[in-house]
Parts: structure tokens; C-alpha cells; sequence
């Protein structure tokens, strides 16, 4: 039989020894926790700074397209205005023929600058439109469109001598209005 200073023995053991067990066990549970505690922040922070580096690209993608079409809206405007000017001047040339037959062959003998004047500036007015239809949004697009009708009417009409005005200006507007949108309203990204 055991003696019972024996068994006393024993039974300190198997409690120091569970206490032990417990406490490799709790520290284990604890590093455990706070591994998997950190790994999710981890995790969680990677997908925040990706995300906020995706905002800072959008935002940067959106000031830039911004940009470029204000630049592109600008050099459309001064190309019109002076191709407008040159339009102006092939019609008063037109109107100061004594007989108008054949203009075009007319005023390329009788005043060529007046005539490659006008077929430049349209040139420059027409590149400047591809490079708009390029870049601008469809409201725009939709808006230039309508003034690029007016302004071929334009054209016609110079030939003849005479002007074609845009009734009240709504062509001209409703561009000028699109662009405007365009180029000021926040970007929705």
C-alpha cells in the first residue's frame, strides 16, 4: 500500500502538473488570439490602403481627363471663332463679285487668300473637332454634334454670299453649356 505522505506526493504532482498543463495552455490560447488578431488587421489594412490607393488613382485618372478637356474645349473655341471670322470674310468676298456663277472659281482666281484663308481655318476648326469628339462626354459630343450641323449650314451659306445664323444662339449655347458641365461639376468616381 502507498503511504499517505506517498500519496500526497502524487496528488501535488498531478496539480502542479495540471496547473502547468493550464498555464501552457492559456499562454498558447493567448499568443493564438493575438496572432489571429493581428493577421486580420493586417488583412484589413492591406484592402484600406488598397482601396484608398484606387480613390487616389480615380481622383487623379478624373482631374486629368478634366484637364485635357477643358484644354481640348478651348482650342475648339478659338478654331471656330477664327474659322467663324474667316466665314465672315469669304461671304463679304462672295458679295462684292459683280456676277456670281461659280464662286469657289471665281474667288480662286479673283482673291485666293481670302479663299485658302477660309479652307485653313476650316481645316483647323475640323481637326479641332475630331479631337473633341475624341475626348469629350457624350452630353458634349451630343451638344457638338448639333453646333457642327450649324456650322456646315454656315459654310453653304458663306458660299452663297450670305450667313446662316444660329436661331438665338441655341447651338452655340447648348455646347458652350455641355462643356461648362463638364469641365466644372465634380467628378463622380
Amino acid at each position: 500500500m502507498m503511504s499517505q505522505t506517498s500519496a500526497i506526493g502524487v496528488v501535488a504532482d498531478a496539480a502542479t502538473s495540471t496547473v502547468a498543463w493550464s498555464t501552457l495552455a492559456g499562454a498558447l490560447g493567448g499568443v493564438l488570439i493575438t496572432s489571429v488578431v493581428a493577421f486580420a488587421t493586417v488583412i484589413l489594412n492591406h484592402r484600406w490602403q488598397s482601396q484608398t490607393i484606387d480613390q487616389q488613382l480615380r481622383q487623379e485618372h478624373f482631374r486629368q481627363l478634366r484637364q485635357e478637356r477643358r484644354e481640348t474645349y478651348v482650342r475648339y473655341w478659338a478654331a471656330w471663332n477664327r474659322f467663324s471670322q474667316a466665314l465672315r470674310s469669304l461671304r463679304n468676298a462672295v458679295q462684292a463679285l459683280e456676277t456670281v456663277t461659280d464662286p469657289k472659281t471665281q474667288l480662286a482666281n479673283q482673291d485666293p487668300d481670302v479663299v485658302e484663308h477660309a479652307w485653313a481655318a476650316e481645316l483647323e476648326w475640323r481637326e479641332a473637332a475630331d479631337a473633341l469628339f475624341l475626348i469629350a462626354s457624350q452630353a458634349v459630343a451630343d451638344a457638338a454634334t448639333v453646333h457642327f450641323g450649324v456650322t456646315e449650314q454656315k459654310i453653304v451659306v458663306a458660299w452663297e454670299g450670305g450667313w446662316h445664323a444660329d436661331e438665338g444662339g441655341a447651338a452655340y449655347m447648348g455646347l458652350n453649356a455641355a462643356m461648362r458641365a463638364d469641365i466644372l461639376e465634380p467628378s463622380k468616381f
